[in-house]
């Protein structure tokens, strides 16, 4: 799967380096967790994604770079939540924030979600402070769904018909 100017390709466990610099970044993680994560928590969660991957070949967790000079420019998501539910994510480096890129990885995990048969509706939950992230799912076609709680932080959910 690739957009106008980004390579989206399924994680190997050699990108450590990379999914390691972006989830120990206090910036990045400000909104997700609250904190930057540790180095084994992160290679416990690539080895999860890794494995999500396996099950599930034709979505999963992606590492994103650009296809002008493949710099990498951070982390998206779609994988099964529960039965016809996927979950649409994305983090970015901050050297890459306000570009617009956030827009096209939403817009091609979005169209890549219509291909699967088994997906029927899409979710993705955001920090409620996170208005870029706010815009960049209402203009996706989501909307919102309720307040609540992630890992203990509170969180926006919103969900999408496809």
């Amino acid at each position: 799967m690739n957009s106008e100017r980004l390579l989206f390709r399924h994680y190997a466990a050699t990108d450590f380096e990379d999914y390691f610099k972006l989830v120990s970044n206090a910036d990045v993680m400000k909104m997700v967790t609250g904190k930057p994560d540790l180095e084994l928590d992160a290679r416990k969660r690539l080895q999860k994604m890794l494995k999500i991957n396996q099950e599930y070949p034709k979505i999963g967790n992606f590492k994103i770079s650009l296809k002008l000079d493949s710099d990498f420019v951070g982390h998206a998501k779609l994988v099964m939540t529960k039965k016809n539910e996927a979950e649409i994510g994305y983090l970015l480096m901050p050297e890459h924030w306000g570009k617009g890129y956030g827009s096209e990885i939403a817009e091609a995990l979005v169209n890549l979600a219509k291909q699967v048969d088994e997906i029927q509706s899409l979710m993705a939950n955001i920090a409620p402070e996170n208005i870029a992230s706010k815009r960049i799912l209402e203009k996706q076609g989501f909307v919102w769904d309720y307040d609540g709680e992630y890992i203990g932080l509170p969180a926006a959910y919103y969900k999408m018909k496809l």
